[in-house]
């Protein structure tokens, strides 16, 4: 039986949207030489991101007060128990956003203040939910079940790797605001890198062995196909801001490694493109791919290639770079419009707050405890 509640079946994943949102915002704020009225149009949608992030985290912590043992089930449960590191990964979308575009209005002092703030708490929620995800399966008596094994184990690596998005802008501020610790930060930022980058390849080496030992996984879980690409884009990041990071603090005398190791990464991310989209054409063709609010799993990982994309044609200018990312932008544009309309459509009808309800044990009357 399926009940509809706001609050007890509020998705662990809803924090995506702030994702995928964030990140377009950013990406429209990039491109503000080239179209100037996509730079005008990447402050109403950060507006919209990061205005959702707090509207989005009262009924978060309302279910964790009130409804425990839903989230509880959730923790527990071989996917969902994955898009818990949403939350933190959010938070530093909204630093990023913070730092590129509202800055100029905070001022220095107080952006780099609230950048910080974001930062640590996104550290210490990815920290503890990759080590809460990655000893569950560890120590799991029982094989899984194939049918929810997919990409959405990558979450707690890429989640790592994301740290990067706001933990390089922190370092970029540091330098001039706290140069005392700025090799800290690099360390930090070094680490975290590493953590998301290998537990990537462990991890993502396990979800591949069972593509190759059984059938696709069911048509509603095909978007977490998407999550295999954000690796890619956060790595081009990484390594890139890395790699200029490592220059500024003396540790190389040039950047040329990073940047090769980045373009490499980047032309993986073009293969794992294709193969998403010959995956969803695949299942479009055999009935199709329901709509849930899994589908944001699209939108962040897109979003993170074509940001690294950016730095990419930024790096090595050419048509074929420029190119690329601007028709990555567009496509990105509009399945987020596409994603957000269904989306705003399932708030209103209460499709997206349905679920299993738990089930009351009975009272000494032998009636259902109400």
């Amino acid at each position: 039986m399926q009940e509809k509640h706001t609050i007890k079946h509020f998705a662990p994943g809803w924090f995506a949207v702030v994702m995928g949102t964030g990140g377009l915002a950013n990406i429209l704020f990039l491109w503000e030489r080239q179209f100037p009225a996509l730079w005008r149009g990447s402050y109403a949608v950060a507006a919209l991101a990061d205005l959702a992030y707090p509207l989005l985290l009262f009924p978060w912590l309302l279910r964790w007060i009130k409804h425990f043992e839903y989230v509880r089930r959730d923790l527990h449960h071989p996917v969902a128990t994955n898009f818990f590191v949403t939350m933190p990964v959010a938070t530093v979308i909204l630093g990023t956003n913070i730092h590129l575009i509202w800055s100029p209005f905070l001022g220095r002092g107080w952006a780099f203040g609230l950048m910080l703030g974001c930062w640590c708490v996104a550290v210490l929620g990815v920290a503890a939910l990759t080590l809460f995800t990655t000893f569950r399966f560890i120590r799991a008596e029982t094989a899984p079940d194939p049918d929810t094994m997919n990409f959405s184990w990558i979450m707690a690596p890429i989640a790592n790797m994301a740290l990067l998005l706001l933990g390089n802008q922190v370092l970029d501020a540091a330098l001039s605001l706290r140069p005392a610790w700025a090799m800290t930060l690099f360390a930090m930022n070094a680490a975290m890198f590493g953590i998301g980058f290998f537990l990537f390849f462990f991890v993502g080496a396990i979800i591949f062995v069972r593509l190759a030992q059984h059938p696709l996984p069911p048509a509603e879980t095909t978007p977490t196909f998407g999550i295999f690409l954000s690796a890619a884009g956060l790595a081009v990041s990484g390594l890139l801001d890395m790699g200029g990071h490592a220059k500024a603090l003396g540790l190389v005398a040039d950047t040329g490694i990073f940047a090769v190791g980045a373009a490499t990464v980047w032309g993986f991310g073009m293969w794992i493109l294709a193969l998403i989209a010959l995956i969803c054409l695949h299942q479009l063709r055999r009935g199709g791919i329901p709509f849930g609010l899994g589908w944001w799993a699209f939108v962040f990982p897109l979003a993170a290639y074509t940001i690294g994309s950016q730095k990419v044609a930024a790096r090595f200018p050419s048509a074929l770079t420029q190119g690329y990312a601007l028709f990555l932008t567009v496509l990105l544009g509009a399945l987020w419009a596409y994603i957000l309309v269904n989306t705003l459509r399932g708030i209103a009808r209460g499709t997206l707050f349905v679920g299993r309800p738990i089930a009351v044990p009975p009272g000494p009357c032998g009636d259902t405890g109400f």
